[in-house]
């Protein structure tokens, strides 16, 4: 039997974004009633998709219902995956240019939910999670970092749990990053804002997406649930929208248990 396991938060309004992104915002282009009513007008009777467009407010329901909606997203808002592109000025792979089976490949998941936010997540850190569930890193494997916080800080509506979770996280050193692509890693996925710790914000100093431009390595941000993969191996399937351009792209990642 097939296991299939959502690793990817909502897209919805009030969700963190990282500093300097757009915020994600929903507009009502079109509702039942009102198509239903032009629709009417149109028609000169009352067709049965005119009838299904007045079904709730039959019912009593005075309320307007969306039919379309418009959405206003970051390429790199919610649950998302960073494009070559955006590691590296130099570089031609886009989202869109990227291969698909970057998207589509062996993963495991590591539990570093023992890291303060104050420190970094460390090669030991690593390898005690590969080596307490007897797994190892394939060459082109995708690995998850299960580091609690979005558990503990994600939130659409506390201003103060919202800059929790943008501003006080742990991330890869340099060491551990640099540690990754040897090791053949192709993605690194994780549940915060970035795969590099939240100091970065402050120092400028990013060695995991500088890793990540230098060897190639492609990496996820805002995963969700990554404590349900952690300790095992699966097949990721993580496809981005086909974004011309694109710098990066909204996921719906899904860990694929045999």
């Amino acid at each position: 039997m097939t296991e299939l396991i959502d690793l990817s938060g909502y897209v919805e309004e009030g969700q963190p974004v990282y500093p300097g992104g757009s915020r994600t915002q929903f507009w009502t282009t079109s509702t039942h009633e009102e198509s239903g009513h032009t629709w009417k007008q149109k028609a000169g009777e009352e067709t049965g998709a005119v009838k299904r467009k007045f079904k709730a407010r039959r019912q009593g329901d005075d309320e307007e219902h969306p039919v379309v909606r418009t959405v206003l997203v970051s390429e790199h808002g919610p649950t998302h995956i960073d494009a070559m592109t955006h590691l590296d000025p130099t570089s031609d792979e886009s989202i869109d240019e990227a291969p698909l089976e970057t998207f589509y490949t062996g993963a495991v998941g590591v539990d570093v939910s023992h890291v303060d936010s104050s420190d970094f997540i460390e090669i030991e850190d690593i390898e005690g999670s590969l080596e307490e569930n007897d797994l190892e890193i394939r060459d082109g494997d995708a690995i998850t970092l299960y580091t609690g916080h979005r558990d503990e800080h994600y939130d659409t509506e506390s201003p103060e749990k919202r800059y929790d979770y943008l501003y006080d996280y742990t991330g890869l050193s340099e060491e551990a990053a640099y540690w990754l692509a040897d090791e053949g890693v192709k993605n690194i996925g994780i549940d915060a804002p970035s795969i590099d710790h939240s100091s970065a914000l402050e120092t400028k100093q990013y060695p995991a997406h500088d890793m990540g431009a230098e060897r190639e390595v492609l990496n996820m941000e805002n995963m969700a649930n990554l404590d349900a993969v952690a300790g095992r191996r699966f097949t990721l399937c993580a496809f981005p929208l086909k974004l011309r351009d694109g710098t990066g792209s909204p996921i719906r990642p899904v860990a694929i248990i045999e």
